[in-house]
């Protein structure tokens, strides 16, 4: 749907935009599914619609890769993206994910940095929408800056680790069971 999508962006932005395609297949049972949109996403990049890298989704350049982009799309049909999606909120960029995904739809609510579909049709849209409108990305972008800085950065996350550990000792000293609050 790549064609239609960077079609529909230059008619109303005057913009070209290219789709960059980048990892590595991971589940020797999705040969057949990763053979087939890599050969589609070749094809795009003859066409001079797309580019495609093939590197293990680690280290350096994989924060590289994420970060020439204006935006992120992270399908998934499992939860098996947590980490792709701690560096995107850790780059600040804002994405489009699948819900109803548990971690995926959660964090993407909670930080507001990002936009969920459901069905293709819903993914063409929230592409096109992000890509025309650079307000739209720079809000969700100062979004997730905020919710990394209030809410998911490694001195909050150790804080809360300290306290739970700190309720612990205190219940094993007293012999008296923890209460937690609703928001722990």
């Amino acid at each position: 749907m790549w064609e239609e999508i960077a079609a529909e962006i230059r008619a109303r932005t005057g913009q070209d935009w290219d789709l960059l395609a980048a990892g590595a297949m991971r589940d020797p049972a999705h040969r057949e599914d990763y053979e087939r949109w890599k050969n589609e996403v070749q094809l795009l990049e003859q066409k001079g619609l797309a580019h495609y890298y093939e590197f293990i989704p680690r280290g350096e350049i994989y924060y590289k890769m994420m970060a020439v982009c204006d935006f992120i799309v992270l399908p998934s049909t499992d939860e098996t993206q947590p980490g792709t999606l701690a560096r995107i909120i850790a780059l600040n960029k804002p994405f489009i994910t699948t819900a109803p995904m548990e971690g995926l739809t959660a964090q993407t609510l909670e930080s507001e940095g990002g936009l969920l579909f459901t069905t293709k049709e819903m993914l063409r849209r929230k592409v096109i929408r992000l890509a025309r409108s650079e307000r739209l990305r720079l809000e969700l972008g100062d979004n997730l800056r905020r919710y990394l800085d209030t809410v998911v950065s490694w001195d909050i996350v150790a804080g809360q680790y300290d306290e739970a550990y700190a309720l612990a000792r205190e219940a094993v000293r007293s012999r008296k069971p923890v209460e937690l609050p609703g928001e722990f």
